[in-house]
């Protein structure tokens, strides 16, 4: 009697673990399907897990998903909770198709699904006319979505300034609207401004800050997604280009009997069959036209694009020297305006002085308000002879904003007196000799004897001798060998594509590094999505040679296949960057794993590496 109690306690046992056990399945909701009816096939784990991945659905068309939902049930007092993930399917073709097992992670192991047949069977005649019913709702549906989106998430740009003159700084600010109650599931940029015909360098934005801001009564999250300076670099009519975005809103859908179109999106209702679905949108803000003016009057010859509120000043570190020893000639150049692009002065030196190009340092700060700071050029020249130097004074012309006239900063004229050094410079007899050549003159020059023993004139002439000629042919072997290589260094010095594309692992794990760095910190979490986001866009970048501003996901995913890139390898690699493009802009970005992004963007890179080899 207690054996049978053992046995049936042991049984009890193996029952409740295998009631527990972790099992990941998929199941349909109808099969058949005739062709063009909606299907869900859904995936379910009995227990948690992560690093889910759906097979591709092919032959059919996906409407939205993966849809996750939970559940929960208690078996002989134990709580299990159950997980699942569906796609909504819609049958394109009859036949029979075969959808692939999905995996997901969990303990530590791969869980696989099995592997489902469908039968998509031809549709009757009223089957038909239900379908161009549907198809009708739908378009409504959409349309709905549509008008709603419309008004409740959009990008808006701004510029400081709509009418300037050549080289006057514009401030460009792009900023994102999403009302607070919209589920934005993904959002990612899917087209940068360009800005051609500026001159533009990106300010800085450590931390995506969104804030509250009511518009017409009706309040939204915002941040400011990019803000850049512009100088326009030519006069006539410009346009800062606009910004657009990608997003995938999950909204709830509400149908009835009747009808399939009702629709809800802030309040609750009383309809049955509530359900959700995922909705494609585009916004994109509005180009903005700018008016470039040419200046108020003739440009000056020694104008060189200068512009702002400036100030300058010249000096010579010394005014006594003696040959040989340099002389630093400094011109500094302040203010507020365009001080990047200020290109050094041309200056009159005295000859006999030997002069090399300017040695240029800055300490410019660009803010919303202006650029500002100032940038110093220094001169190095060495006096060749002694004497007195007059260098003429330093003319810096630059175009006033607040006078809307040319204006000319002239320095004083510099004096130097030059002392003869010790190294022969400007003395006279043999120069540019060193003294231990001198030495050696009475060692390899003999002298001249005058009395000679009986010459023989040798028989075999040296003209045109086996010697003779490759003594001749020499440099010109010699000379086509150098040629040869400098055209090669110097074709692959001015090939940036091909400089970009050895140094794109490179960068993407110096980028990658700094992320992982940042990792640690939470209060630089934007910072590092904003790493990872550069990592991912700049490989892509220099790997195909096209410029970031010209680089959208499509063009990115037609030009990996063209490389030989399988389609699933292109498509991971662009789910990562909508992924970490979603925790970079998502209003919620805490809740997304900072390790799990930047594991994800490692193994996307490394795998696109070895595929681009």
């Amino acid at each position: 009697m207690r054996h049978k109690l053992y046995c049936i306690s042991i049984l009890l046992f193996l029952m409740s673990v295998s009631a527990f056990a972790q099992e990941f399945t998929a199941s349909v909701d109808r099969n058949p399907v005739p062709v063009g009816e909606r299907f869900t096939v859904s995936f379910t784990i009995n227990g948690s897990g992560s690093d889910f991945k759906g097979p591709d659905f092919k032959g059919f068309t996906v409407l939205g998903g993966p849809n996750q939902s939970q559940s929960i049930q208690i078996i002989n007092g134990r709580t299990a909770r159950s997980f699942t993930l569906s796609y909504m399917l819609l049958a394109d073709k009859t036949g029979t198709y075969t959808i692939g097992p999905a995996s997901i992670m969990s303990d530590g192991k791969m869980l696989k699904s099995q592997a489902i047949t469908i039968n998509v069977l031809p549709e009757s005649e009223a089957q038909k006319e239900q379908r161009k019913q549907e198809q009708e709702q739908e378009k409504t549906l959409n349309q709905q979505a549509l008008d709603i989106l419309k008004k409740n998430i959009y990008v808006k740009s701004s510029v400081s300034k709509r009418k300037v003159f050549t080289g006057e700084q514009i401030t460009a600010t792009y900023k994102l609207f999403i009302h607070p109650e919209l589920n934005v599931m993904q959002l990612s940029p899917t087209k940068v401004p360009s800005l051609n015909g500026f001159w533009n360098q990106d300010l800085p934005i450590d931390k995506l800050e969104w804030k509250r801001e009511v518009v017409n009564g009706v309040a939204f999250n915002t941040a400011i997604i990019k803000q850049v300076v512009l100088f326009p670099q030519r006069s006539g009519n410009l346009v800062v280009d606009p910004y657009e975005f990608n997003f995938t809103v999950r909204m709830r859908v509400q149908t009835s009997q009747r009808s399939r179109d009702f629709w809800s999106f802030f309040d609750d209702s009383f309809f049955s069959g509530n359900n959700y679905r995922d909705f494609e949108y585009k916004a994109s803000s509005e180009p903005l036209p700018i008016t470039v003016s040419e200046f108020t009057e003739m440009r000056p010859p020694e104008f060189a694009g200068a512009v702002g509120d400036l100030k300058m000043e010249a000096f010579l570190d010394k005014t006594k020297t003696k040959t040989g020893q340099p002389v630093a000639l400094k011109v500094k150049i302040g203010g507020r305006g365009n001080l990047k692009l200020i290109q050094p002065l041309a200056i009159n030196f005295p000859p006999g002085f030997e002069i090399y190009d300017p040695n240029i340092s800055d300490n410019i700060f660009t803010t919303e308000s202006g650029m500002s700071g100032s940038i110093t050029f220094e001169y190095l020249i060495i006096p060749k002879n002694a004497g007195n130097f007059k260098i003429e004074p330093v003319n810096f012309t630059y175009f006033d904003l607040n006078a809307k006239r040319f204006n000319t900063l002239k320095s004083k004229e510099f004096l130097i007196e030059v002392e003869k050094g010790d190294d022969n410079f400007g003395g006279s007899g043999i120069t540019g000799v060193r003294k231990e050549e001198v030495q050696l003159i009475g060692k390899d020059i003999r002298y001249i004897k005058t009395k000679s023993s009986t010459l023989e004139r040798n028989k075999q002439s040296f003209f045109w001798s086996r010697d003779y000629v490759a003594m001749m042919l020499a440099p010109f072997i010699m000379f086509g060998i150098f040629f040869i290589i400098w055209r090669r260094k110097k074709h692959e010095s001015y090939d940036l594509n091909l400089i970009r594309n050895r140094k794109a692992t490179k960068i993407a794990k110096k980028r990658l590094s700094l992320a992982k760095s940042l990792m640690k910190d939470n209060s630089n979490s934007d910072k590092f999505h904003e790493e990872i986001n550069k990592a991912l866009w700049g490989y892509l970048s220099d790997k195909l040679s096209i410029p970031n501003s010209e680089l959208t996901k499509d063009k990115a995913k037609e030009n990996l296949l063209e490389k030989g890139v399988s389609e699933d390898l292109s498509s991971e690699f662009l789910q990562t960057l909508d992924n970490a493009e979603f925790a970079r802009y998502s209003p919620s970005s805490n809740i997304h794993k900072l390790d799990v992004i930047y594991g994800s963007a490692v193994k996307a890179i490394t795998q696109m590496e070895g595929a681009l080899r």
